[in-house]
C-alpha cells in the first residue's frame, strides 16, 4: 500500500458538531425567542434540507453556491423566517451561519498525528470529498490540516462526479500518483466511503468512531491512529 486517502467531513473534521453549533448560534441571532423544542425542530429541518440539496449538488443538478442558497430559502420558508428575494440575500443569510460554523470547526484530535505518522512512514496521504474544492481547502486550512495533505480532489476537480461514483476515487489516486490497488480510503460513511471505495478498486475502511460494531464487508477502524500500524512498518528491533 502506497497511499491513504481520507474523507474530510466527520472523518478528519468534526463538521457535524460544528454545523449543529453554528446553525444553533445563527438561529439564536435571528430568533432569540425560540425555545428548546422549536430549536430542535429547526435543526432537523436544517439537516433535512442540507442533505437534500447537497445530494443534488453531487449529482450535478446544482452548483455549490446554489445548493447553499436553496437550503437557506427552504429553511426560512419552513420556519417562517423572512428572506428577501435574489441570490445576494440568500448568500448573506448563509454567510451568517458560516461565521458561526467556522468558529466551532475543529479537527479530530487523531487526524493531524495520523497524517504526520503516515507521511513519516513513506505513505502518501490525500483527501477525496464530495464538497467544493474551495470550501474544503478553507476548512482544512482553518484547522491546520491542509498542509499535511499532498493532494485533495473534490467534486469540481473530478468532472462533477461525487461519491459513490468510482471516478472521484480514481481521480484521488491519480492525484497522488498511485493505482487504485495501491491505495486505501478511509471515511465515516459505510456505503459512500468504505464500500464505494472498495468497488472502485481501492481498499475501503469504515471509520466507526462510535464503535457501533463491525459491518460485513470492508474492514473497520474506530480511530485514525489505528491506521498507522496497518501501513507503516514497525522499526527494526521493535517489540511485536
Amino acid at each position: 500500500m502506497r497511499a491513504v486517502l481520507f474523507d474530510v467531513d466527520d472523518t478528519l473534521l468534526d463538521f457535524r458538531g460544528a454545523d449543529s453549533e453554528g446553525f444553533g448560534r445563527h438561529l439564536a441571532d435571528l430568533r432569540p425567542d425560540l425555545g428548546p423544542a422549536e430549536t430542535a425542530v429547526a435543526r432537523e429541518r436544517w439537516r433535512f434540507w442540507g442533505a437534500h440539496f447537497f445530494a443534488r449538488f453531487t449529482a450535478g443538478d446544482l452548483t455549490f453556491p446554489e445548493q447553499r442558497r436553496r437550503r437557506a430559502r427552504a429553511v426560512c420558508a419552513d420556519l417562517g423566517l423572512p428572506l428577501a428575494a435574489g441570490p445576494d440575500a440568500a448568500d448573506a443569510w448563509f454567510a451568517g451561519y458560516l461565521r458561526h460554523c467556522e468558529r466551532a470547526l475543529r479537527a479530530f484530535p487523531d487526524a493531524g498525528p495520523a497524517l504526520d505518522a503516515l507521511r513519516a512512514g513513506g505513505i502518501r496521504v490525500g483527501a477525496v470529498s464530495n464538497s467544493g474544492h474551495a470550501n474544503q481547502d478553507r476548512r482544512l486550512r482553518l484547522v491546520g490540516l491542509r498542509g499535511r495533505l499532498q493532494a485533495m480532489v473534490c467534486v469540481d476537480d473530478a468532472g462533477g462526479v461525487g461519491k459513490p461514483d468510482p471516478g472521484i476515487f480514481r481521480a484521488g489516486c491519480a492525484a497522488l500518483g498511485v493505482a487504485p490497488a495501491e491505495a486505501a480510503y478511509v471515511g465515516d460513511h459505510l456505503d459512500h466511503d468504505a464500500r464505494a471505495a472498495t468497488a472502485a478498486g481501492l481498499t475501503g475502511y469504515w471509520l466507526d468512531r462510535a464503535a457501533t460494531g463491525a459491518q460485513p464487508g470492508p474492514p473497520v477502524v474506530t480511530g485514525l491512529a489505528e491506521l498507522v500500524p496497518l501501513f507503516v512498518p514497525a522499526p527494526e528491533g521493535a517489540c511485536p
